[in-house]
């Protein structure tokens, strides 16, 4: 079986308490773009995963780790070889590793027949991380909680984006660990966003784009700040992507985002142009 697993961005992304856990507790709006991971499932005498990114080849890598959990809590007989064809940037802010333990979660279901509802995948998904459960949707979604409360968003309008990643990994754990509530200067108005997404215009959207994330990652790496300049002195509207690195900018259209990317690629070691779904 071969699936794709997408890469997100967030329109949006808001801290707005910690629970007693030290987790915080946000609100952001979550989109699923056109750049994907390739995911190979095939049944195997034994589990095993390759992944041609120089990530780890055990538990610690989120897509064996899904399959391990399922044969742990379903009592599995079957072994499972994992490919990954990596095409998102790792730590980077897109949810890679989230989206491929997703896809894992999605594809063993459907290969053995396993039968499993929304609910049980989500239970699976949550304990493997809080970004998992939205991958198991399509689109975009509120997401509540630590990000596992999701109301999802009807299909929305095409957008087209230029991605753009500075090439230096970025610990989400850290990120939030250094936030500070009391640095943020502008809180996302999510109400109007989700109005602006669903009218379609980028004009519209791109004022409300926020990250209070910025605080943090912007501030410590001077390359996100350069990024959103250069794409916001091109006429793209700049935000960026979850904990960072990663910065996309909104596009009036795909040959806006084309020729944008044209002169941003030469300076950025990551710069393609991709469209939500």
């Amino acid at each position: 079986m071969i699936m794709q697993a997408p890469a997100k961005i967030n329109w949006s992304l808001d801290i707005v308490g910690k629970r007693s856990d030290g987790y915080h507790l946000v609100q952001m709006i979550m989109q699923q773009i056109s750049l994907a991971d390739i995911i190979e499932l095939e049944e195997a005498e034994q589990d095993s995963i390759i992944c041609d990114a120089g990530l780890p080849l055990d538990e610690r890598n989120l897509a064996l780790k899904a399959w391990l959990l399922l044969k742990q809590e379903l009592g599995l007989k079957q072994h499972l070889a994992i490919k990954i064809e990596k095409k998102i940037p790792v730590a980077a802010g897109l949810g890679g590793g989230s989206s491929d333990a997703a896809a894992v979660l999605k594809g063993a279901d459907q290969m053995f027949g396993l039968g499993l509802d929304h609910n049980q995948l989500g239970r699976f998904a949550l304990e493997l991380g809080s970004d998992v459960p939205f991958f198991l949707l399509e689109g975009a979604a509120v997401a509540e909680g630590i990000g596992e409360i999701l109301s999802p968003l009807p299909p929305l309008s095409r957008q087209y984006l230029l991605l753009v990643n500075p090439g230096l990994p970025v610990s989400t754990a850290e990120v939030y660990k250094e936030f500070s509530l009391k640095k943020v200067k502008k809180h996302p108005h999510i109400q109007s966003l989700i109005d602006a997404l669903l009218f379609g215009e980028p004009q519209y959207i791109g004022p409300l784009l926020t990250n209070v994330l910025e605080t943090v990652t912007a501030q410590k790496y001077a390359q996100i700040k350069k990024i959103k300049f250069e794409l916001a002195a091109c006429g793209l509207y700049p935000l960026m992507s979850g904990s960072g690195p990663t910065v996309f900018g909104l596009a009036s259209d795909e040959q806006a985002a084309l020729i944008v990317r044209d002169r941003l690629s030469s300076i950025w070691p990551f710069a393609e142009v991709y469209y939500t779904l």
